[in-house]
């Protein structure tokens, strides 16, 4: 068997191999070398910095992986934000509010109150006082559920919200790591 002599590209010391030898550790500084044969020259190649390259792309990877979460979140996000929104009679959209949800609801009570005494005390037959029981119904339902909603609305947020935090220090420590 042909022995050939190549030098280190760790430490730059003459090392002797055998023809069929692919991979050595060098025995002054302990690199680990893989033996290239071509056709005109036989060398050695330092694996240890391909193995930190690796490493480095494998860290890489984590963070684009981990900022692609992160943009999935956002999205998801966005997408649930919106069915928690109300319209109001101009078609303008907004986030549900408790404070809103109540404010409504006690005028919508003041007004069903202010009917049935008003028609009450004109002589209106008995149905339409009574409207103002519907009116007040229709508001205390209101109240409860846009308080539900806004209630809904802002546990969902919180939920958002510690999963992001979460993901946005993953990504930090896996930028420091690599």
């Amino acid at each position: 068997m042909k022995v050939t002599k190549v030098c280190c590209q760790g430490c730059g010391a003459d090392l002797e191999v055998s023809e069929g030898i692919r991979f050595v550790t060098c025995n002054y500084c302990h690199s680990k070398l893989e033996i290239v044969h071509d056709a005109s020259v036989t060398h050695s190649k330092v694996l240890e910095k391909l193995e930190r390259q690796t490493e480095e792309m494998s860290g890489d990877l984590k963070v684009i992986r981990l900022q692609n979460e992160l943009e999935k979140l956002d999205r998801e996000w966005a997408s649930s934000r919106e069915g928690f929104m109300v319209s109001d009679k101009n078609g303008h959209r907004s986030l549900p509010t408790s404070g809103g949800s109540l404010v409504g609801g006690f005028f919508g009570i003041i007004i069903g109150i202010v009917w049935m005494v008003m028609t009450s005390s004109m002589g209106a037959p008995g149905p339409f006082p009574l409207f103002g029981l519907v009116v007040i119904g229709i508001s205390i339902f209101g109240m409860v559920h846009g308080t539900s909603k806004a209630n809904e609305y802002g546990s969902a947020k919180s939920v958002m919200e510690q999963q992001r935090q979460k993901l946005l220090r993953e990504i930090e420590e896996a930028k420091r790591r690599s």
